[in-house]
């Protein structure tokens, strides 16, 4: 079944917060309501015309769920190899960047849709050298036995379908995972998704030239389906994509394929790391290590309750001792993203306060 923890938001339980002052550092609280006497308050600024000014309310989560798609096709062999050696720089850098507080789970499908099958269709394949039927890794895992599990999975071999197909590989990953009679549990609500594909051609090894390429493979429908198919999360989820592949000429004449267009214009849409296949200098690692980097700010990354928040106006507080709330350093990514950047412990109730412009 798949875990249907979610960000908590406040409801009636919660006492109704009134900032006084968008300058304030602390807000002092009595018996649930703003103290009447707090020196040098001032009245807040009506919102601009079309405004409106909203709290929301969540506990601070780090989690990610990332999903790594494997070219299976005949010239992958060394590419699967590379990767399979540089993944313990993968783990290493998400538990040091994240001071070990990043609560992950790790799966691995292919780029094979052309046919049912353990790694095929979006389907999980099964880890080896840990317990049967184990479908991802998590962070409860020790991170040594993570890295001999992945590294003895992760070379999927190279008799998959010449018709890669790793966009839609990650859509039907999501359509099994979010419906209950197939779900591993690898996919949790209000956890943000990475997908990271390794592949020496493009979506449909030749791109929208393909006769085979369909609206599940257009990058212009890749978010929004998966959204879609998510009816747990309490908002939006957040969707990045990572592009091992060809992207450049250089590459193609080093043993890149065809160039990956598509999988790069998706990558591009979610703000995603464009990495190189033909870094083949004994490991991808630090390509690895820039993908973790990323994955760890994904997770302190909240978006909130409006699809237009006015520049500016976001700011977050953490409920401190006593109900007072303290400024969290943050920073905003339009249209409605904050990061937190020294983030609350896991946990900590937090407070964002903006002016929503929908």
């Amino acid at each position: 079944m798949i875990d249907r923890r979610s960000h908590i938001w406040a409801t009636t339980g919660l006492a109704l917060f009134t900032l006084l002052s968008a300058g304030c550092s602390e807000v002092a609280f009595e018996n649930g309501g703003v103290k009447n006497e707090i020196e040098g308050a001032s009245i807040e600024a009506p919102p601009p015309p079309g405004g409106v000014i909203k709290n929301s309310y969540f506990f601070v989560k780090r989690t990610a769920d990332i999903l790594f798609v494997i070219d299976t096709s005949g010239s992958m062999a060394e590419e699967q190899a590379l990767l399979q050696n540089g993944f313990p720089s993968f783990t290493s850098t998400i538990n040091t960047y994240s001071g070990g507080t990043l609560d992950w789970h790790i799966g691995i499908t292919s780029t094979d849709v052309s046919a049912e099958g353990p790694g095929r269709q979006g389907a999980l394949a099964a880890f080896a050298g840990v317990a049967a039927n184990t479908y991802y890794l998590d962070s409860s895992v020790n991170t040594a036995q993570a890295n001999s599990a992945f590294q003895a999975t992760v070379s999927l071999g190279i008799n998959g379908s010449g018709d890669e197909r790793g966009i839609a590989a990650a859509r039907m990953m999501a359509a099994r995972e979010f419906d209950p009679a197939t779900s591993r549990g690898f996919l949790r609500a209000d956890t943000p998704l990475s997908v990271i594909v390794l592949s020496d051609e493009d979506e449909s090894s030749t791109g929208r030239a393909s006769p085979t390429f369909e609206a599940i493979d257009d990058p212009s429908n890749f978010i929004r389906d998966i959204r879609a198919l998510d009816t747990y999360s309490s908002g939006s989820k957040t969707i990045t994509f990572h592009s091992i592949v060809t992207g450049s000429q250089a590459c193609m004449g080093a043993g890149g394929l065809y160039m990956g267009d598509v999988y790069m214009e998706l990558s591009r849409l979610t703000n995603g790391i464009i990495g190189d296949i033909c870094a083949l200098n004994k490991t991808y690692q630090q390509q690895l290590e820039s993908l973790a980097v990323n994955i760890v700010n994904e997770s302190k990354t909240y978006t909130l309750p409006c699809n237009n928040i006015l520049g500016g106006t976001a700011k977050i507080y953490e409920q401190g001792l006593g109900g007072a709330l303290v400024l969290v350093p943050s920073t905003f990514l339009a249209p409605n993203k904050v990061v937190l950047q020294s983030a609350p412990a896991v946990g900590s109730l937090v407070k964002a306060h903006f002016t929503c412009m929908d």
